[in-house]
């Protein structure tokens, strides 16, 4: 286990890193025995790494092969529960209205700040 570089939590902290699913769900073992918290461990597609995190705050995803408007590539959600899931848990922390939309190109949802957009 060591501190991430590259993911934070919402404080601002560095995440836990694991480097293997294994070590992962050892620590899952531990924060449900020690604290009684349930935890899920998911891999990162941001650092390649291992996490944890609150089984109420997960929502799957993966970065696709779409692009948004500054280059980037977006995440992507294999189900619209996800995403919407998500979006309320950015706009309650962040106050950030976020819209989910069906994608054309890869077949998946994604999030965006546009009200309305023609695909």
């Amino acid at each position: 286990m060591f501190d991430s570089t590259i993911c934070f939590k919402k404080d601002g902290s560095s995440l836990k890193s694991y480097e293997s699913e294994y070590e992962a769900n050892q620590a899952v073992d531990y924060v449900k025995a020690r604290y009684g918290n349930d935890q899920v461990a998911y891999h990162c597609s941001k650092c390649g790494y291992w996490h944890l995190s609150p089984i109420e705050r997960q929502t799957p995803n993966h970065r696709s092969f779409c692009y948004d408007s500054i280059g980037q590539l977006k995440q992507a959600y294999s189900t619209r529960e996800s995403a919407e899931k998500r979006a309320r848990i950015i706009f309650e922390e962040k106050g950030i209205k976020l819209n989910v939309y069906h994608c054309s190109e890869c077949g998946e949802w994604h999030l965006t700040h546009l009200s309305t957009f023609s695909l």
